[in-house]
């Protein structure tokens, strides 16, 4: 299920879920109103006589999508005479006020409403208002009347305005109006509505239903609840809740585990950002909770919608009072975006909004052979958290048979007969399957093949050495449950570790993974290299690597790898200048 939220005035959030009332809305709306006289034969309003006028909006431009209807959970007279049933919307953009008399109908909910205009004889619950109509009951039958998929309504692109409306006798007629509605009549009559309706028509009805924050247009309202208001008023913000389909924090939060970034700072402290690269295959997980036992003849289905595309998991089985991770692998789109991931699960429902980002080269400048760093220090390798080993588990159940025999005796003629049978009151049996993943990496730095002097690890500063980095998981779970290594960024010494860095070249198999240096623009060859610079000290050369996005339910394994050059010497000395013979 979805959750609306109905903004009638006090933003009103779900905290018990139950199975016959599930919350798919959360609500933006609140009430007032009050006693009211006793009225007249021919100019009264009997407490009960009430409804809504529902109409679909689309977020994205405020624009109705749907024609409006009327719902009322009580026999309306015969003769109604109304103004047509149209929206406040309506009206805001030009709609003129005609009544008309018969020809309306209204929908009859199976499932009552509860009160919704306060009168003398009892005030009406805003929390029992907002708890009907952000569930999903109700909003499955604003779908059905409207014909608009359930899904799609509640995707979180559409949002419905909801409008008390008030049935009454007003000069000896019995008459359906909204308070817009009635706002506007009464400007025709020149306040001859107000004079003999004022409790029902400028306090009570349009006090039923107002905005806490504002949407459509129309502001909060800020102002008396239990006085009456004028036309103005009532036009400008009274009369009107909204249910909008949110994000619902139902499904047991569970730590996204978005991508990994390191950055270098001047501190050398790494900062950890949570994303996604683009164009790379991801897993997203959420955690249930069961509060109840999810077996074969009852599992749980997942539906994840990302970027607007399905995923579904089925047959989902968890004991009572355990829980477990639902995941789906899905790959980035290759441009950098927001990418929204709505998930589903036994009628209740997350929104994560995923972070892609392009990930590219803070490619170095030209090494040039009059550098010079006298003041160079060699730095360490940063330390920076690994996770090279995850694991979590799914819940499996198998049918453990229990036969008992279930009498049925009986008299036939002279002697009893049991003429009963053997019953399986058997149970499920659940087990835990666990699963283990482990990033191994193994990766090597050498003198380039033009680095002719470079010899095993061995090399002097000025020349370029290659990298090659073979990456693999080990791991029990099927491939549905992990990706490969997919990023490899290296980071070098004459730089702190910072400010400049690679991004390899990457070769993802469905086994391992290889990465190298992308082809260098300033190598006269065309090598896959890195340059060190000619001022570089003897000694040892370590760059650092990290491997990332490899993806599991129970998130991203990383591993941190670096490597080692023995520097000693530089080019010049294998370059030798004399005259020309």
């Amino acid at each position: 299920m979805k959750r609306f939220v109905l903004f009638i005035s006090a933003l009103f959030i779900f905290a018990n879920f139950a199975v016959t009332a599930m919350a798919v809305g959360e609500g933006n709306v609140d009430n007032g109103g009050g006693g009211m006289g006793s009225g007249t034969s021919t100019n009264m309003w009997i407490p009960g006589e009430e409804g809504v006028r529902v109409t679909v909006i689309r977020v994205s431009d405020g624009a109705q999508v749907s024609s409006s209807f009327d719902m009322a959970s009580f026999d309306l007279r015969s003769t109604v005479y109304n103004f047509g049933i149209h929206s406040k919307l309506s009206y805001r953009d030009g709609l003129s006020l005609s009544v008309q008399a018969g020809d309306y109908s209204v929908v009859r909910p199976t499932l009552a409403m509860p009160k919704i205009i306060s009168s003398a004889s009892g005030a009406a619950s805003i929390e029992e208002i907002k708890r009907y109509f952000c569930s999903e009951y109700a909003v499955q039958l604003v779908a059905n009347v409207t014909g608009i998929d359930y899904d799609t309504l509640i995707s979180g692109n559409y949002k419905i305005l909801i409008e008390p409306i008030a049935y009454f006798l007003f000069n000896g007629q019995y008459f359906a109006m909204s308070a817009h509605q009635a706002a506007l009549y009464d400007q025709i009559l020149s306040g001859g509505l107000r004079a003999k309706m004022v409790s029902l028509s400028h306090k009570n009805l349009p006090l039923a239903m107002f905005l806490e924050h504002a949407d459509l247009g129309y502001t909060a309202w800020t102002g008396s609840t239990t006085k009456a208001v004028s036309n103005d008023t009532i036009i400008n913000y009274l009369g009107l809740g909204i249910v909008r389909f949110t994000e619902e924090e139902i499904i047991t939060d569970y730590e996204f585990p978005g991508s990994y970034t390191p950055n270098y700072g001047s501190s050398g402290t790494a900062v950890t950002r949570y994303e996604y690269r683009t164009d790379t295959e991801v897993i997203t997980a959420v955690q249930i909770d069961a509060d109840r036992e999810y077996n074969p003849d009852n599992p749980l289905t997942a539906r994840f919608v990302i970027g607007g595309q399905n995923y579904i998991v089925k047959d989902i089985v968890i004991p009572e009072g355990e829980s477990q991770l639902v995941w789906v692998k899905w790959r980035t789109p290759p441009n950098p975006q927001d990418v929204s991931i709505r998930v589903t699960i036994g009628g209740r429902t997350k929104y994560i909004l995923a972070a892609v980002e392009d990930l590219t080269d803070n490619e170095p400048p030209d090494p040039k052979a009059d550098d010079r760093n006298d003041a160079f220090i060699v730095p360490n390798i940063p330390s920076e958290t690994q996770t090279p080993n995850l694991s979590w588990g799914v819940w499996s159940a198998a049918w453990h048979a229990y036969w008992i025999w279930v009498s049925d005796w009986v008299w036939e003629d002279t002697h009893w007969t049991d003429n009963g049978q053997w019953i399986d009151n058997g149970w499920y049996d659940f087990k835990y399957n666990r699963y283990e993943a482990s990033l191994k990496v193994n990766q090597n730095i050498l003198p380039d093949v033009w680095a002719a002097t470079g010899f095993g690890s061995r090399m002097k500063s000025g020349y370029g050495f290659r990298v090659n980095t073979e990456t693999h998981i080990e791991t029990d779970a099927p491939a549905t449950a992990y990706t490969q290594a997919q990023t490899a960024v290296m980071y070098f010494p004459e730089f702190q570790y910072q400010t400049y860095f690679r991004v390899l070249d990457k070769d993802i198999q469905t086994y391992q993974s290889a990465f190298k240096f992308k082809e260098n623009r300033y190598s006269t060859y065309k090598s896959r290299a890195h340059f060190t610079p000619i001022w570089y000290p003897d000694g040892e050369y370590k760059s650092y690597t990290q491997i990332y996005d490899a993806w599991t339910p129970a998130g991203m394994l990383r591993v941190n790898q670096s490597g080692m050059l023995e520097i000693s010497g530089n080019l010049f000395e294998d370059w030798h200048i004399a005259p020309k013979k």
